[in-house]
């Protein structure tokens, strides 16, 4: 986001991410090659310095380090010591982005009368969406059907939209905070299928670690729930979880992380297996495990307790320390592995993970008899997906099957 477009409307459930230590930042900031543009530019001001068209001196004064006086740029005394304070200099690059790029694209002929007053909200809705995407880079083809759509300039992105996307990526590129990808060719063909095109950019682009600490510091100075990984590590893991459900695996891996380094392993394994037979959810009960794993051994026997207990807890409990080599696979009966694997398949429909596991499994492993014989609460919903998404036909109308029988006979 950027001052001037501070008011955007933003989606609620933000997703918490992680800061880097500030020196680090600060090293970031001072590689930025905009930066040693701007110094040089501000330092080699005199008298006879006309302000410049073109986007170094616009962004030097939209960012406040230069005024006009009498049609000359003059360094703004009030503002200098930002020249000598990397980080800061890069945060108010960041947030007045849109002004400078407005000044640009205002005298730019390839984009229509009236365009470039979006300009602002177009580095705020790129600059929000990257954010919300969290680790996942967004395709740059889908970023101009994303961006139409919430300007309000309809569904299909036009040309002059793609031309002031793809300015503002170069702006943000040029300060330093985007990073880019390329696309497998998987994915190349799934961005094909959606965009409807049939040669789309393979382009994919990413918020740098230092664009995510400004977008922060915005969205929390403005008020909004911008949450930052181990701020919450005092909550309970009831509390904790709700936030969790739509992160990316690596979020909820540092969460949980930073969560039990905030107490004694036995305090978190305590916790943590008290959570785990209370939560209703399977990805709750997800959760708890693996902050069990990060209590060490203590987790371990921890389990090996739960387990004993029997039910749903103790087959996902059992399967959990199978997979961390605790127990012997063949030490797992039969119910466990259905009830504990199918518990474990409903967690990951939950986080958003259950069709790419569904692609990725082996020829011979049939889902459905696994499904159907858990007696599993979530087994219908997972039946559906099968019967929709899975690769094999022969499986997908299985599921289907399986999944009639099961609601006739009342389930």
């Amino acid at each position: 986001m950027c001052e001037q477009d501070a008011s955007a409307e933003v989606t609620p459930a933000l997703p918490p991410v992680f800061l880097r230590p500030e020196e680090e930042l600060r090293l970031a900031a001072e590689r930025s090659l905009l930066l040693d543009d701007l110094r040089g530019y501000v330092a080699g001001l005199d008298e006879h310095s006309e302000p410049g068209r073109t986007l170094v001196p616009r962004w030097a004064e939209a960012a406040g380090l230069v005024r006009v006086i009498k049609g000359r740029h003059v360094p703004l005394k009030k503002n200098a010591k930002l020249l000598d304070d990397p980080l800061r200099l890069w945060e108010r690059l960041y947030s007045t982005i849109g002004e400078a790029g407005f000044g640009i694209a205002s005298q730019d002929d390839a984009l229509p009368p009236g365009f470039a007053r979006l300009f602002p909200h177009l580095v705020s809705s790129i600059s929000l969406t990257l954010y919300q995407s969290g680790p996942v880079p967004v395709p740059v083809e889908l970023l101009f059907e994303v961006l139409a759509s919430a300007l309000g300039l309809g569904q299909a992105a036009d040309e002059p939209t793609r031309y002031a996307t793809a300015v503002t990526l170069d702006l943000l590129d040029r300060l330093g905070a985007i990073e880019h990808s390329t696309a497998d060719p998987a994915v190349l063909a799934k961005i094909a299928e959606i965009a409807g095109k049939p040669n789309p950019s393979s382009s994919l682009v990413s918020l740098t670690p230092i664009a995510v600490w400004a977008i922060n510091r915005e969205l929390r100075e403005a008020g909004m729930d911008a949450p930052v990984i181990g701020e919450a590590a005092e909550e309970s893991l009831g509390e904790l979880s709700p936030r969790l459900v739509d992160a990316a695996p690596e979020i909820i891996d540092a969460e949980l992380k930073a969560w039990v380094r905030h107490r004694s392993p036995s305090e978190a394994a305590a916790e943590a297996s008290g959570f785990l037979r209370a939560a209703r959810l399977p990805e709750e009960r997800l959760f708890a495990l693996i902050a069990l794993g990060e209590t060490g051994e203590i987790g371990l026997e921890t389990a090996v307790g739960v387990r004993a207990e029997g039910g749903l807890i103790g087959a996902v409990a059992a399967m959990w320390l199978s997979e961390q080599g605790a127990v012997g696979p063949e030490t797992v009966n039969r119910d466990e592995v259905v009830l504990g694997m199918a518990d474990h398949f409903a967690a990951m429909h939950a986080l958003g993970a259950f069709v790419h596991q569904l692609a990725d499994m082996d020829g011979g492993f049939d889902v459905v008899d696994l499904l159907t014989s858990s007696d599993h609460p979530d087994r219908l919903e997972l039946l559906k997906v099968v019967g929709a998404e899975h690769p094999d036909r022969n499986m997908a109308k299985k599921a289907r099957k399986a999944s009639y029988k099961l609601r006739s006979s009342g389930v």
